[in-house]
């Protein structure tokens, strides 16, 4: 009986192998494009990033990273009384306070901020900050190319409440669990929605646990099953990219845990904002699966790539208890 075995386990190794063969694929030639990701809420300025695209080959790597970015462009936002320029800003020169508030904004690791020296465009004058129900015109022209996008604010949709349950995966697991939310969705259909959390407890070295909110993926979506009604919804906890942390590789992975304080942002946002991020998480989730179907990110940049958002943003935060 041990040598069929033996023997059936040497014939399918020499037929796998038999059936290895190199492929060469010839990647087409695509031209480099620009792609901005601007964000902007009510009390705070517009803040935009313009980078490059790079090839699927080239490493990636702080200083590589760092080249993707694009300074010296002319970026304008108008809310309708009239263009206000965006100032350039490099994130070296500024303060642990500054940086953690454009990390918010821009989902970007202050910590990476900080090293990669990443330039983004924004402003101190409040004529332009963000207010619910105001609609901004982006234009950016770099390199003698025009990127336009225009977005509006929406109001933002409150939750009824939000808490913290444990998952109970485990037999006599009282620590793990998921953050929930109750929303009432209002009768009007066209609601798109995006959840932000950020763990703001801190550390035994005295850094929060989070250093910028997360969206997991599948956390945007619209009322199209929802409309009117009032619905219990549950999220994991969101993992940074590129973390390294035990609890992002240990059991404690995808939950949140008695202890933790949870600052949320429930944003609001337009259809064509809620179909880039959809269509950014199903690309995203489809690299590597040679048996998924390719998805292209949708865009509301004219001219270029990328996302131009305006979010209405609800706060709470969740004492996991």
């Amino acid at each position: 009986m041990e040598l069929r075995v033996l023997t059936g386990i040497t014939a399918c190794a020499v037929l796998l192998t038999s059936c290895e063969k190199d492929i060469d694929v010839d990647l087409p030639e695509v031209p480099e494009q620009f792609v901005v990701e601007g964000t902007i809420e009510p009390g705070s300025p517009p803040f935009v990033i313009l980078t490059r695209t790079q090839g699927w080959f080239e490493p990636m790597s702080p200083s590589s990273l760092a080249g993707i970015f694009v300074g010296g462009a002319n970026v304008t936002v108008d809310n309708g009384d009239g263009p206000i320029a965006l100032d350039h800003v490099c994130t070296g020169s500024l303060t642990p306070e500054q940086l953690v508030l454009v990390s918010d904004l821009t989902g970007l690791d202050p910590l990476l901020l900080q090293v990669a020296d990443i330039c983004v465009y924004a402003t101190a004058n409040p004529a332009v900050f963000g207010e619910a129900g105001r609609t901004y015109q982006l234009r950016v022209e770099a390199e003698n190319k025009v990127l336009t996008s225009t977005t509006t604010i929406p109001h933002p949709v409150p939750l009824d409440s939000v808490w913290f349950k444990l998952a109970l995966v485990r037999p006599d697991d009282d620590s793990l669990g998921f953050a929930w939310c109750r929303l009432t969705d209002p009768d009007t259909t066209g609601n798109y929605y995006r959840w932000m959390a950020r763990r703001v407890s801190h550390r035994a070295d005295g850094s929060e646990e989070d250093p910028f909110y997360i969206s997991p993926f599948g956390t945007t979506f619209d009322d199209r099953y929802l409309n009117g009604l009032s619905v219990d919804l549950n999220t994991i906890r969101g993992r940074a990219p590129f973390s390294d942390r035990p609890e992002d590789e240990n059991e404690e992975a995808g939950f949140f845990k008695t202890g933790d304080t949870i600052a949320v942002k429930f944003l609001s946002i337009g259809r064509a904002e809620h179909d880039f991020y959809r269509s950014y998480e199903e690309n995203v989730s489809s690299s590597g699966d040679i048996f998924g179907t390719p998805v292209n990110a949708r865009t509301n940049i004219n001219g270029g790539l990328g996302i131009w958002t305006g979010r209405g943003v609800y706060a709470d935060t969740i004492i996991c208890e």
